[in-house]
């Protein structure tokens, strides 16, 4: 059965305003370029990790070959769909039909009401992608042995948060400690935690107003709102992938009037896309939380 969209409206007899869809989390990951993106994946792809710790010996006037390793992991992308089924009667009852076309059979949806459902499907699939990305990583921090866990993990709040990154900070290994991309990946609650209390600190008072970019000792803070409460995580940004078919499949909303098709006064909605992360080198990740 169609699903009976509750329209909340002040029609007056004419359009009294753009719709508003809910806040949906932005997928800041991808957007702002805070991991790899791997595009064309159909199926899987492997990602080949280097070890050449062992490349380096002694000089002497043999030849001594030193090991090259290598070792994959993988990535493998899975498919989700959207799909949703809504009854133009419905929208006649609200302001909508004020720009439907005139006549029964004329029923359709009008172009606000359009980039409407664009956007806001849109956001809720750009939350979703934002949510599986961390979700997967996270998973696959936690089944790697090598992968630096934090000891004994707590409940973050603002009174302990800095102590918290500061446990994370001091794992990070030496190999990429300065590189660019070495990135502390924050939930948004952790997040919040952390700009409250650097703003109680008062230095300048710039993080009460001031746009600055965010770091801890020099190392660059990034907002992962799809990463579990309690968690962080850090590494560089080279070393964390999501991968997917098309990018064009996250922007790709199918809307699509039955009428012509099987006489119904239904409104069809459809979207297909995949996504999967995973990192690369599991010694250079250290996990916060549990």
């Amino acid at each position: 059965m169609p699903t009976q969209p509750t329209l909340n409206s002040n029609y007056t007899g004419e359009q009294a305003g753009a719709y508003v869809g809910a806040c949906v989390k932005s997928g800041l990951t991808l957007s702002e370029g805070n991991i790899t993106f791997l595009e064309n994946v159909k199926y899987k792809r492997n990602l080949t990790v280097v070890d050449t710790s062992s490349i380096i010996t002694t000089d002497n006037c043999t030849f001594e070959t030193g090991q090259m390793t290598l070792t994959d992991r993988v990535i493998e992308p899975r498919k989700y769909k959207l799909n949703l089924e809504l009854c133009k009667r419905n929208l006649e009852a609200d302001w909508q039909a004020a720009n439907m076309q005139p006549g029964v059979v004329n029923s359709g949806m009008s172009t606000d009401f359009t980039d409407f459902v664009v956007g806001y499907l849109g956001g809720t699939v750009g939350e979703d992608v934002e949510n599986k990305i961390w979700v997967d990583l996270k998973a696959k921090a936690l089944a790697d042995a090598t992968v630096l866990d934090v000891a004994n993990p707590v409940q973050l709040s603002v009174g302990n948060i800095i102590a918290e990154i500061k446990k994370v900070y001091a794992l990070i290994p030496a190999t990429c400690y300065g590189k660019e991309g070495l990135t502390i990946y924050l939930g948004t609650a952790a997040l919040k935690f952390y700009i409250e209390a650097m703003s109680a600190l008062g230095y300048m008072q710039i993080y009460y107003a001031a746009d600055i970019p965010l770091q801890f000792q020099g190392v660059k803070i990034a907002h992962a709102p799809g990463m579990a409460a309690n968690t962080m995580m850090a590494s560089v940004n080279t070393n964390f992938y999501a991968a997917t078919d098309l990018v064009s499949d996250f922007v790709n909303l199918t809307i699509l009037d039955m009428s012509q098709l099987d006489a119904s006064s239904n409104i069809r909605i459809a979207m297909n896309y995949s996504i999967a992360a995973n990192h690369a080198v599991g010694k250079d990740v250290v996990l916060y939380g549990v």
